[in-house]
C-alpha cells in the first residue's frame, strides 16, 4: 500500500513538472532571428497538468495554466506544437509569432492555435512568464 502511494506521488510530480527543458532554444545572434511565443490559457479544465510545448517535434518547455514562454527561432519553416498536434509557421527575422494552448475535452486533451499579434499581446499581458 505504501508503494502505491509513493508511485502516485511520483506520477503527480511528473504531471506537475514545468519549466524549460535542456532542448530550449538559445539565441547566439538575436538580431538575425524571429521570436515564437507559446501561451497557455488559464481555464479550469486541465489546470493541474503541465503541457509539453514542442518546437520542431522536440519538447522545449512545460507550461502550467496561465503561463507563457518566448524563444528565438531562425528564419525558415518550423513547427510549434503540443501533444501530437502542431502548426507550421514560416518564421521571418524580427517578427513575433503567437500560439495559444487551450485545454480541450477531447482525446488529445490540448489544442493549439495561432494568434494574430494583437490578440497574442493581450494574452501575454494576462499570463505570467515561465520562470
Amino acid at each position: 500500500m505504501k508503494r502505491y502511494f509513493l508511485l502516485l506521488a511520483a506520477l503527480g510530480l511528473v504531471a506537475c513538472s514545468h519549466g524549460r527543458t535542456a532542448s530550449f532554444p538559445s539565441a547566439a545572434n538575436p538580431e538575425a532571428l524571429g521570436q515564437v511565443v507559446a501561451i497557455r490559457n488559464d481555464n479550469l479544465f486541465g489546470w493541474g497538468l503541465s503541457v509539453k510545448v514542442t518546437f520542431n517535434d522536440v519538447v522545449i518547455a512545460r507550461l502550467r495554466a496561465g503561463e507563457h514562454v518566448g524563444f528565438p527561432a531562425a528564419p525558415g519553416l518550423h513547427t510549434v506544437g503540443v501533444a501530437e498536434r502542431g502548426i507550421s509557421v514560416a518564421v521571418e527575422r524580427h517578427q513575433r509569432y503567437y500560439f495559444l494552448i487551450s485545454a480541450e475535452d477531447s482525446p488529445a486533451g490540448f489544442e493549439i492555435e495561432r494568434l494574430d499579434p494583437r490578440r497574442g499581446e493581450e494574452w501575454v499581458a494576462k499570463t505570467k512568464p515561465l520562470s
